[in-house]
């Protein structure tokens, strides 16, 4: 059994990883659909998707 502390913890990370999923894909989004720059729209791009990727790998994971 996991203690409480360890519950909240893990809940908190899964609340953490399901904002950061959140905010990635908004702001994938409105980068695809915001008259900027196409300079500066991969690097937008580039940490939409380095948030998606970190809002999964914290949804998915355990800690121990």
């Amino acid at each position: 059994m996991s203690s409480p502390v360890e519950k909240r913890l893990n809940t908190l990370v899964k609340f953490v990883g399901l904002t950061f999923l959140i905010f990635g894909g908004i702001l994938a989004a409105l980068t695809a659909t915001s008259p900027i720059v196409p300079q500066v729209s991969p690097v937008f791009y580039f940490i939409a998707i380095i948030m998606i990727v970190s809002g999964f790998v914290s949804l998915y994971a355990k800690l121990k």
